[in-house]
């Protein structure tokens, strides 16, 4: 039995298809297999894929019409054989030591469930600068409390860089389709049931930047569908029970997030500030939801409510 199976969609992979399958082949870890799943590719991806699999023992090839990302990683789960599930995309490169690092650090921190690591957009020239913002906060994440507690922001790790126990992972139910980012939506639902987060400070993962990435085109990654992804997170969380809860932020975002809120809570308390004066945070009530984009404005209300005695995660979190 391998030690890990790396489960990789594929959908109309174009040129970035060889890149991807020969940085997995030069693994300095040789104990994987890879489990490729051709979701309704009409580029000749699958065909790449049969190709490859002539040359190489360890990948398995399976094709479907085109179902969508978390039925091809559900049905690659399905013919995984190893206690370890290791998560790579068509277009991206993993560092040739990654799967020997992640291994190694799962192996001496049984408590870790979920295992990340840093990442590293390219080409420099094709990363936008929300991209860049992203992850430079996502590189700042390295251990659980850190992963924990702004993981309603946004997806606090990168789903490419993932080695997640098996156990963990099925318990969880796997990846669902709801419509909106399967990745998040999995995070938090791990969260939820105790699984406990790490990452690697060592950028191990190429995410390659393009015009047709599913992180531009997929509507599923629109914000939209992430809002409704957060109210549902909040409504089974922070919210769940609760009669009213207040809502801090500033601006046309602050009445933004009322509107998208207004089902999670059956009252919504609008409080606008900037900065955690004593006046606003001495008028606050929980449970408290908080959104604000930049991290320096984040970092101050936490220490701010922290002073007041306030838990995070129990009786305030950041959205934004």
């Amino acid at each position: 039995m391998p030690r890990i199976s790396v489960l990789l969609p594929v959908r109309d992979a174009g040129p970035y298809l060889v890149p991807a399958l020969a940085s997995l082949a030069r693994q300095t870890l040789t104990d994987f297999e890879l489990i490729a799943v051709d979701d309704g590719s009409r580029d000749g991806s699958g065909e790449t894929l049969e190709h490859a699999a002539r040359r190489e023992p360890r990948l398995r090839v399976h094709h479907t019409g085109p179902r969508g990302l978390p039925a091809a990683l559900n049905l690659a789960l399905e013919h995984a054989r190893a206690p370890l599930i290791a998560r790579h995309d068509a277009d991206d490169l993993s560092h040739r030591e990654r799967l020997r690092l992640q291994l190694e650090f799962l192996t001496r921190h049984a408590g870790i469930a979920v295992l990340g690591s840093r990442v590293r957009l390219f080409p420099e020239r094709e990363a936008r600068a929300g991209m860049r913002r992203w992850a430079a906060w996502h590189n700042a994440l390295l251990d659980h409390d850190a992963i924990a507690r702004e993981a309603l922001i946004d997806s606090p790790l990168a789903h490419g860089t993932a080695l997640i126990r098996r156990t963990v992972l099925e318990r969880a139910g796997g990846w669902r389709e709801r419509g909106w980012a399967e990745d998040m939506d999995l995070w938090l639902r791990l969260l939820d049931g105790g699984a406990r987060f790490a990452k690697l400070p060592l950028a191990l993962y190429g995410w390659r930047q393009h015009a047709a990435s599913a992180t531009r085109r997929d509507p599923r990654y629109a914000r939209a569908p992430m809002v409704e992804l957060k109210r549902e997170a909040l409504a089974r969380g922070i919210l769940r029970g609760a009669g009213s809860a207040t809502l801090v932020g500033t601006g046309a975002s602050l009445a933004a997030w009322r509107a998208a809120l207004d089902t999670a809570a059956p009252a919504i308390r609008m409080h606008e500030a900037r900065r955690p004066s004593p006046a606003a945070i001495a008028g606050l009530e929980p449970p408290v939801v908080l959104a604000f984009g930049a991290a320096a404005a984040r970092e101050r209300w936490r220490v701010a409510l922290d002073a007041r005695g306030l838990t995070e995660g129990r009786e305030f979190v950041f959205i934004a």
